[in-house]
């Protein structure tokens, strides 16, 4: 398994009201994620192309973020400093995996150990591809002016493929708990355009972390509409835990239908908050299922 360790400065641009923000936090990952993949193969994540010459980008088709405590991303403020130990593997010369656990500065010692201690943790799993016809046709493919096979390899399939396939059948990552109440019947669907200016990132992909901005804005928009909830109380409200499956990528005129699904845990401040994000023409792009903490 390749590793990497790097700091974390926790800055303004980093975090909301409610502390970390989900999407910088993804956004980070990201990064590390292609500069180690850059480091690792020997050529930069950019300049990396197939055999015809078409340029590879290593698309994230699922994210977990897992291991907080009770107060979710929200353990993180501005100023505060963070080590991240990035993980990395691949399995066959397509698709790859890895983490990226957030410890306190002083936690681990120099060399790391083997065996990392637990900590929070952003999971992105990602499919190498290449551009079709558009931005939502993407093709698999593999480099070849870099040493992928220098990326050690995994055994076994990564099983995040196996439950982003049973998201999609289901609508959902986790089912809520028996105690837990709807707030209401089904799934309310709320519009949402994309912004060309601000939702694609540099290879013109409506890029992965912005899904969760329009997850977080249809949310918002549902509960607040239920009377479940002021606009006030929502406010600074924060992730626990997410997971996401994508399963498609869209153009940069497409609004997008966001399907949101809300219950009450029984936890005081609790929710849990599936989305199914379809595109224009109706097709399902994403499926995620949260746990949200409201300010107490």
């Amino acid at each position: 398994m390749y590793r990497s360790r790097t700091p974390l400065h926790v800055g303004m641009p980093h975090t909301g009201a409610g502390g970390l923000l989900e999407v910088e936090l993804l956004k980070h990952a990201a990064h590390l994620r292609w500069n180690d993949l850059g480091t690792a193969t020997g050529t930069p994540a950019s300049r990396q192309a197939d055999a015809e010459g078409r340029p590879v980008y290593a698309s994230v088709y699922y994210t977990e973020v897992e291991g907080f405590d009770d107060g979710g991303l929200a353990a993180f403020q501005p100023d505060d400093h963070v080590e991240i130990v990035s993980t990395l593997a691949r399995f066959g010369r397509t698709m790859l995996d890895g983490e990226h656990r957030l410890y306190r500065p002083g936690v681990l010692p120099d060399p790391l150990p083997e065996t990392l201690p637990p900590a929070p943790f952003v999971r992105l799993s990602n499919v190498l591809v290449c551009p079709g016809s558009g931005p939502d046709d993407l093709r698999i493919t593999t480099p070849a002016n870099s040493r992928i096979d220098d990326v050690p390899t995994m055994s076994d399939e990564p099983d995040s493929y196996r439950l982003i396939k049973e998201a999609r059948t289901a609508g959902s990552f986790f089912a809520p708990p028996p105690d837990a109440t709807a707030l209401w019947p089904g799934a309310r669907t709320i519009a949402c355009r994309i912004n060309a200016d601000r939702d694609l990132n540099g290879v013109g992909l409506f890029y992965f972390a912005n899904y969760v901005v329009f997850m977080d804005l249809a949310e918002r928009t549902a509960l607040e509409q239920s009377g479940a909830y002021t606009a006030d109380a929502l406010d600074a409200r924060t992730t626990v835990r997410r997971r996401i499956g994508f399963y498609g990528n869209t153009t940069p005129r497409d609004t997008l239908a966001v399907e949101v699904e809300a219950f009450r845990l029984p936890r005081a401040g609790r929710l849990l908050v599936h989305h199914r994000i379809r595109r224009g023409d109706g097709r399902v792009i994403a499926v995620a299922s949260a746990e949200r903490a409201l300010r107490s």
